[in-house]
């Protein structure tokens, strides 16, 4: 197995090497035991805590006498369930901190003297049939250099997705050697349109047999009507959920798409709740997902049993309003928006009515919004999909432990999605883990492998 970083005589290529050999130890720099589960992460000391039978993530924050929330945004995995073995992250004063301790890992900085003007390949597993990889994320590398040299090792926030989905693919790559596979793996920062055209308009990629990315969906759109039809190369948008436009004959949606999920939604809705009043509670910018919703629902129940409101900056936090648009007793609520602020916004007023009963049914987008209150979360009794893979504990806890050790973290949503893809889609060993369909007469393959789950104790519960 090899990788290869692609380099040019432009700053933006040589950044790209220096970054791509060193952000492991910058982000991730930590000292992990392997005999009693201390680590510490980012310069902070913490304890790993193995979920027992029973435990819940409160009376977890109990015995260590952590706050909840603490728990959660250090494992953000819980929020896609909690289950026996599970190692969470938990934070502690009673370990002397990285920077006042001698003997702690130091990092390494790594400067180059010399201009880099050529292919530098890094030989994992040597073979002569290696399938030729693209990796097309934001990391945003000139900004992360110039923050570095002002603020120590500050590493740009919008550049921490890309960070978090490339060192999954690593652990992904890591696992695959036991199936003798062989890859050349190209990283490229794609921060924005200029730089995505300058790798276009060069043809850059013309040898590459998969491509993952670019993550935003305008900048994929892009490199789909560049490569959309060559049947040699496979194209992947791995975490949007907006649909890719057009016909091509070799594009791969890895995320749900909205339409998939609200189909889903819509038929889980029926059979639980088949008595009940539905009401579309949409955001008016996000139209056409409040119309597909609608459509759907009017195609198996009654239209008088179907409300649908559009909600807009002038009646969103009109709470008499949205009552008014309420049952007196119980109601059915389905939210089909990937907006955060209209999300964040109309939770807390629907949970704070007292007099009526509320059940929201939501979107997948939700479990990536940071700012939910899971009282809300549990009170409305919430249900939004989560996108996961067919797989056993045993082979999801395997990855947990062998991110911990390699780069001292709990691994992130986007490290997670990253690990799956690349398993799935680089080697026929697994693929089992996803179902992938043409979605009604779109051109596109869309992911329809993911679960229902409800907010419960404060933990994400799958139907």
């Amino acid at each position: 197995m090899g990788v290869i970083l692609y380099t040019q005589k432009s700053q933006f290529y040589k950044t790209m090497l220096r970054f791509v050999i060193v952000f492991n130890l910058l982000i991730f720099c930590a000292d992990v035991s392997a005999q009693n589960r201390d680590t510490i992460v980012d310069g902070k000391p913490f304890k790993i805590h193995e979920v027992q039978p029973r435990e819940t993530l409160f009376g977890i924050s109990r015995l260590y006498n952590v706050d909840l929330n603490q728990l959660v945004v250090k494992n953000p995995v819980v929020i896609e369930g909690l289950h026996i073995g599970y190692p969470l992250l938990i934070p502690t004063n009673n370990i002397v901190d990285i920077a006042e301790n001698e003997d702690t890992l130091q990092t390494p900085i790594l400067e180059f003297s010399e201009p880099i003007n050529e292919v530098v390949s890094i030989d994992i597993i040597p073979n002569d049939s290696c399938v030729k990889i693209a990796l097309l994320l934001p990391f945003y590398l000139d900004l992360n250099d110039s923050l570095r040299s002002k603020n120590g090792d500050f590493v740009y926030p919008k550049s921490q997705v890309a960070i978090d989905y490339s060192t999954g693919f690593q652990i992904a790559l890591d696992t695959l050697k036991a199936y003798g596979f062989s890859a050349d793996l190209m990283y490229f920062d794609v921060p924005n349109d200029s730089v995505l055209q300058t790798i276009l308009s060069e043809n850059i990629l013309f040898d590459r047999d998969i491509i993952f990315g670019p993550l935003h969906i305008r900048h994929f759109e892009q490199l789909a009507k560049h490569y959309g039809y060559d049947k040699n190369k496979t194209l992947i948008s791995p975490l949007s959920h907006k649909s890719v436009s057009g016909n091509y004959l070799n594009v791969v949606q890895a995320t749900p798409t909205a339409h998939v999920q609200l189909d889903s939604l819509t038929t889980h809705l029926l059979k639980k709740f088949s008595e009940d009043k539905i009401v579309v509670m949409g955001y008016g910018k996000e139209y056409e997902l409040i119309k597909h919703t609608k459509d759907l629902l009017s195609q198996q129940i009654v239209l008088q049993k179907c409300k649908v409101v559009s909600l807009d900056e002038n009646n969103i936090n009109n709470r008499p309003y949205l009552q008014s648009q309420l049952d007196i007793n119980r109601n059915v609520v389905i939210i089909p928006s990937n907006n955060r602020a209209f999300v964040s916004r109309i939770l807390p007023i629907l949970s704070s009515m007292e007099d009526t009963s509320i059940t929201v049914y939501g979107l997948e987008t939700w479990n990536k919004f940071d700012n939910l209150d899971f009282d809300d979360l549990e009170k409305l009794n919430v249900h939004i999909p989560i996108y996961t893979p067919k797989s056993d504990k045993d082979f999801h806890l395997t990855f947990v432990n062998n991110y911990i050790d390699k780069f001292g973290s709990y691994p992130s949503k986007y490290a997670f999605s990253a690990y799956w893809q690349a398993l799935y889609f680089l080697s026929k060993e697994f693929n089992y883990l996803f179902n992938f369909k043409y979605y009604n007469s779109e051109s596109f393959k869309s992911c329809t492998t993911f679960d229902i789950t409800q907010f419960i104790n404060y933990q994400q519960i799958n139907y």
